[in-house]
């Protein structure tokens, strides 16, 4: 199927994505979904932050094992875990479905690595989405912290800030957490550990932006359909536009030949009538004689 076909038909998809949300009742807390790569560590994550410690609400494994949106309302905010980018296109898509009615958005990555090519796409579609209000709203999480066995998280942290930076046009609060040693910290009582995790200051800042969002709330929520709708229509009024001027091109050397076509049998008609004419007007003289 023809490319453009394909993303016209994506367009709609994304539209009729939209007008579900806006008939669907919404939480009153805001949503934080925990976006990124496959095996970044989202599920770990989110079980951690919602005491989740033992008995999983997130289910995590070796391969992956979020392949919808789940969600778990806890106190001051409702935890959305979505599927990892760049393997399956339906888990994408369900993973922007989450991004779509995210109020917040933890993006996490695992390093050793940076940033790739992917992941800085990802960050632009975040900006692309959420616009000016996605300084108050994007958390960034660098993972797996117990990895880190030679020091090298510093440099790799002030690469990835870089990174982001140029793709949002601002530094967004980071924090380096593991999972593992938060875990470790709960079963063995050590407070320390669990400190050092990331974690429980993880926790604190989400509980506080939760609070700083409620208030306006609805109407950002709104807002951001609204936004959304109008760059949706025009994406696809651009992408019909596109169709029609390109079907034009296909069709003009048709066009022409047809035009010609059509010219030329008009002359041959012209010259068959005055022919015809002439015709008669012999006969005529013809009989009168």
């Amino acid at each position: 199927m023809d490319q453009a076909v394909l993303y016209i038909d994506a367009l709609e998809a994304e539209c009729q994505r939209l007008q579900q949300q806006h008939t669907e009742a919404a939480p009153p807390k805001p949503r934080i979904a925990a976006w990124g790569l496959v095996k970044a560590g989202k599920s770990s994550l989110l079980n951690m932050l919602s005491g989740n410690v033992h008995e999983e609400y997130f289910a995590t494994g070796v391969v992956r094992t979020t392949r919808i949106n789940q969600q778990l309302e806890l106190e001051h905010y409702v935890l959305v875990d979505t599927p990892g980018l760049g393997i399956d296109q339906v888990d994408s898509q369900q993973a922007m479905e989450g991004l779509d009615i995210a109020d917040i958005v933890l993006f996490v990555h695992a390093p050793p690595g940076e940033l790739d090519e992917e992941q800085v796409n990802l960050l632009l579609k975040l900006h692309e989405v959420h616009g000016d209000t996605l300084e108050q709203r994007l958390v960034l999480v660098l993972s797996l912290l117990d990895l880190d066995q030679n020091g090298s998280m510093a440099q790799v942290r002030e690469r990835i800030e870089g990174q982001v930076l140029r793709c949002v046009g601002f530094q967004p609060t980071c924090f380096e957490v593991s999972s593992r040693r938060y875990q470790r910290g709960v079963e063995l009582g050590r407070e320390g550990m669990q400190a050092k995790s990331g974690i429980p200051g993880l926790a604190l800042h989400l509980d506080q932006i939760s609070s700083e969002l409620a208030p306006s709330l609805t109407v950002a929520r709104q807002q951001r359909l609204v936004q959304r709708r109008d760059e949706l229509a025009a994406a696809l009024g651009r992408a019909i536009e596109h169709e029609q001027l390109t079907m034009q091109k296909l069709c003009a050397p048709y066009a022409n030949t047809a035009n010609a076509f059509v010219e030329l049998m008009s002359s041959v008609q012209s010259r068959f009538s005055a022919k015809a004419a002439e015709i008669r007007t012999a006969r005529e003289k013809l009989n009168s004689l």
